[in-house]
């Protein structure tokens, strides 16, 4: 029986698990990312079944994440590029390395090192505030309702726990 569809939750994070949220596809975009973008050396890589590496790949074409491009004509051979929209997923991927080398690195450390190019440090992604640069932590954060929130399916109860716009300001 085929899984009922994230994207019809009135809410951002189920739409984007709809379209990114399968087991293999943060593992695809990462090789993407790091510049593996045939599918041969997706499939090496990743150790990923031809069938469900050609089903994430074209789930991720639908949703307008990846582009394809002939690098060879005899036989066509296509290589997996990311587009615009795939590459705004880049801070996504970045948190959650962050957060898995902060708590499941163990011992032997991060299993690889994000350097900013541009000072050569090794650095890890945070998430700020981008009015005024400060650190976002659960802690001092709230969510307001949004002009396209409703209750629905998968936000029967969650509303009640944000705040209504007559109750803070937002600008």
């Amino acid at each position: 029986m085929p899984k009922a569809a994230l994207s019809d939750i009135v809410c951002s994070i189920a739409r984007t698990l709809d379209a990114v949220g399968e087991r293999w596809t943060p593992l695809i975009l990462r090789d993407l990312f790091v510049g593996v973008t045939r599918f041969e050396d997706l499939r090496r890589d990743l150790g990923i079944a031809s069938n469900v590496l050609t089903a994430r790949l074209a789930a991720l074409q639908a949703h307008g994440i990846v582009e394809t491009r002939v690098y060879q004509s005899n036989p066509v051979r296509h290589e997996y590029l990311l587009t615009a929209k795939g590459r705004d997923l880049y801070p996504v991927l970045t948190m959650i390395v962050a957060w898995g080398d902060n708590w499941l690195a163990g011992s032997e450390g991060p299993p690889a090192l994000v350097v900013h190019e541009d000072c050569g440090k090794v650095t890890a992604g945070v998430v700020v505030c981008r009015e005024c640069g400060s650190a976002l932590t659960a802690d001092n954060v709230r969510f307001h309702q949004g002009p396209g929130g409703r209750r629905g399916p998968g936000t029967m109860l969650v509303g009640d726990h944000m705040v209504a716009p007559s109750e803070g300001s937002v600008s």
